[in-house]
């Protein structure tokens, strides 16, 4: 009994402490997405592949820093407007939530992992998506501002939509990030 209530305060101190320190943010993405899968055209039946696309993200999140790395939770609105390599345009606007963890490896920069999952839509059709992030961030001396480079692979794990059935989205993005913590 005595173990579970050292257990339950040192427990308690450790969240404190997070709580204590914890930062909400807001922070905003840009980056290249080499866009894969394809597209079928409804009326022809042709699949087309996609040509790489500018794509941006705004998002607004809780960071709380735990003993051994932080955490942080985020709700993101990314968009991008990949071009069908037949000259069509598609838009896709996502709401995603997003978890991440820092690696506690480098002093000076903080590798971090993270996962999203969210719905989007796309070309007319909603569907579900899932995203990986892998990334390095640099907190400004100065200021509470954090700036960063990142990795995410991004999926509609559906077709997207009965008129372009057999269609597929996934994508390799490379963001730059800068992070504002208040």
């Amino acid at each position: 009994m005595k173990k579970f209530q050292i257990a339950g305060a040192l427990m308690g101190i450790f969240l404190g402490i997070g709580l204590a320190q914890a930062d909400f943010y807001v922070s905003g993405g840009l980056g290249e997405a080499f866009n894969g899968g394809s597209s079928t055209n409804g009326a022809t039946g042709l699949r087309k592949g996609y040509k790489d696309s500018v794509l941006y993200s705004l998002a607004g999140g809780y960071e709380m820093p735990l003993p051994l790395f932080d955490v942080r939770g985020e709700v993101e609105y990314l968009r991008t407007r990949p071009e069908v390599k037949d000259g069509r345009t598609k838009q896709m606007d996502g709401l995603f939530l997003n978890a991440y963890g820092d690696i506690p490896l480098i002093p000076i920069v903080d590798p971090y992992v993270g996962l999203g999952v969210g719905r989007v839509r796309y070309d007319h059709s909603n569907a579900f998506a899932f995203q990986g992030m892998l990334g390095v961030e640099y907190e400004l001396p100065f200021a509470p501002v954090t700036v960063g480079g990142e990795y995410r692979y991004l999926k509609i794990n559906e077709d997207t939509g009965k008129a372009h059935a057999g269609s597929k989205y996934h994508a390799n993005v490379l963001m730059l990030k800068l992070r504002y913590a208040f």
